[in-house]
């Protein structure tokens, strides 16, 4: 199949864990559908139609599935991605189907009521559904810990609509039920990641993944860690739902991690363990510090570049951290660029990605600046943060 080609949603030591679950979460659906598609000069992307597509393949494991969706990309040799009624982002290789039809039917997503069905047939025993206004949570936790994710999950929503709303940034609802899976322990949980992110399953504590549109964590006994955790993957979950972001787009990491890093900083003078968006990072402001010792001198290159310092053991930490210190100094000297620069990240398309030349190009237009430039007043700004 042709397609050209991102951060597990997400999702290793604790050190970064959260963090750095983002990234796997997100680079390995991204890496999992760059694996199985050929790169092709030409793609076809779809125009928005009412009509759903039903499809008949055999899956990976030879089993026939039936999905029902909207085709988002299609190749020249007629492989798609395909946009499930549960939200869900699949490709269907052409040799796979074994029938396909154009229904007469409008595409219509799921409700919570079906979708929760959907999760309780997959799900192992024991598990439950709790809803709330915007979120539908399968778990199998005590209701006491499940109602405080929740009340997490909605105090994030409001402050997620309001803040861009305050922008100037128009937000769309979300076509399909916001999903979370919370396990009760690190068992249940390593068990379920596995099947998604292989072994690296087994060193995160949360993830949002981009294929199947939900995140997932588990009551975390770190109390700061489990609130970054969970602010951390709802963000990623709210901005790829409410077009923030494009699915499978090329998302700079540096972008989408500073951003979720941004809203995740715990403040536990609020019952919730919340309190608001935009607050100093204290755990990435110390990294940030010490990374400053052995920073190089090209390390805006590399952050703004490509993915690759997120996505290696050895400078991840550090990446998040500056990730994040970029975006709190941008959002507070440069508020304007910021907001143009995410609007224009915003009209991406699904598997286009910039390379190394033109992101950077794409950043200094946007922010009017060399990145030299950019660094002195970064780290002059960034000295005086507390």
């Amino acid at each position: 199949m042709f397609l050209p080609c991102h951060r597990n949603q997400r999702h290793r030591p604790r050190t970064s864990e959260c963090r750095r679950a983002s990234s796997d979460a997100l680079k390995t659906c991204y890496d999992r559908l760059v694996a199985v598609l050929t790169i092709s000069s030409c793609l076809l992307f779809a125009t928005t139609t009412d009509a759903a597509e039903r499809i008949r393949y055999k899956n990976a494991n030879g089993k026939e599935v039936e999905i029902v969706g909207e085709a988002i990309v299609t190749a020249q040799d007629g492989g798609q991605m395909i946009l499930t009624d549960d939200g869900h982002m699949l490709i269907v290789q052409p040799e796979t189907v074994i029938s396909r039809e154009t229904t007469t039917e409008p595409f219509t997503p799921v409700d919570d009521a079906e979708i929760s069905r959907r999760l309780l047939e997959i799900l192992p025993d024991g598990f439950a559904i709790y809803r709330t206004k915007n979120y539908v949570i399968a778990h199998n936790t005590n209701e006491a810990y499940v109602r405080w994710v929740g009340s997490l999950f909605e105090s994030l929503h409001r402050g997620f609509h309001s803040y861009f709303k305050n922008q100037g940034m128009t937000l769309s609802q979300p076509r399909f039920p916001l999903v979370a899976l919370v396990f009760a322990n690190r068992q249940s949980f390593d068990q379920y990641a596995k099947a998604e992110l292989g072994d690296a399953g087994g060193s995160v504590i949360g993830y949002y993944n981009l294929e199947t549109n939900r995140m997932t964590t588990f009551n975390v006994p770190n109390p700061e860690r489990n609130v970054a955790t969970i602010i951390h993957e709802a963000t990623h979950q709210l901005a790829y739902n409410t077009g923030l972001q494009t699915r499978f787009a090329d998302n700079p990491m540096w972008f989408s991690e500073g951003l979720a890093v941004f809203f995740e900083s715990p403040n536990f003078n609020n019952p919730n363990g919340w309190k608001g968006i935009g607050w100093v990072n204290t755990v990435n402001l110390a990294r940030f510090r010490r990374f400053q010792l052995s920073r190089p001198q090209d390390s805006l290159i590399t952050l703004f570049s490509d993915d690759l310092r997120f996505r290696n053991e050895a400078t991840a930490e550090n990446a998040y951290a500056e990730a994040w210190a970029m975006t709190y100094f941008l959002i507070r000297t440069k508020r304007k660029e910021y907001f143009q620069y995410l609007r224009e990240l915003s009209e991406s398309k699904p598997l286009v990605q910039l390379d190394r030349r033109e992101r950077i190009e794409m950043f200094q237009r946007i922010f009017d600046t060399d990145l030299p430039s950019l660094d002195r007043q970064f780290l002059l700004y960034m000295a005086k943060v507390k």
